[in-house]
């Protein structure tokens, strides 16, 4: 048997004997670093800031994008016509559901060339915020806030 058997580490190390659950064990147990308190209870702020920050780019990028004005229809027509300016790309040149890869250059997307040769630093800040099409960003929205809102309530905002 090791050295740790018989001690229970959710009640800071000593041996939980009561029929409490651990939670509880945890509240009562004055040696624990770690007690739950529903009085401190921490709200998630900033993450759905970044989801809302997010969704607003993306919508910025579909009304910069302009499907209707700007494709050409070589790839076909646009997708969801029926939003007008809002309407996606082809699904050939664009399967997520989004603006057209132009309209994520000129809003800043990553290319090595740019950010190296032509010293467009900025490019590693904007294209985090970017996103290819709903598909995209439905995915990084939802694991940002299935995740992020967890551990910003489990760590705080860091203040």
């Amino acid at each position: 048997m090791s050295s740790m058997g018989g001690r229970d580490l959710e009640s800071g190390g000593t041996k939980n004997t009561s029929r409490a659950p651990p939670q509880a064990a945890a509240v009562s147990s004055s040696s624990s670093s770690y007690a739950y308190d529903p009085e401190t209870h921490w709200t998630s702020w900033l993450v759905p800031m970044f989801v809302v920050a997010n969704i607003a780019v993306f919508i910025v990028a579909m009304y910069i994008n302009d499907c209707p004005k700007n494709n050409i229809g070589l790839q076909g027509n646009c997708v969801a016509r029926f939003l007008g300016r809002f309407s996606f790309q082809p699904l050939r040149e664009n399967p997520l559901l989004g603006p057209s890869s132009s309209t994520l250059r000129k809003m800043g997307g990553l290319e090595w060339d740019n950010v190296v040769n032509k010293h467009q630093a900025w490019r590693l800040v904007t294209c985090i915020w970017l996103h290819a099409g709903i598909i995209h960003l439905l995915a990084n929205m939802l694991s940002l806030v299935f995740i992020g809102i967890r551990l910003e309530q489990q760590f705080g905002f860091g203040m």
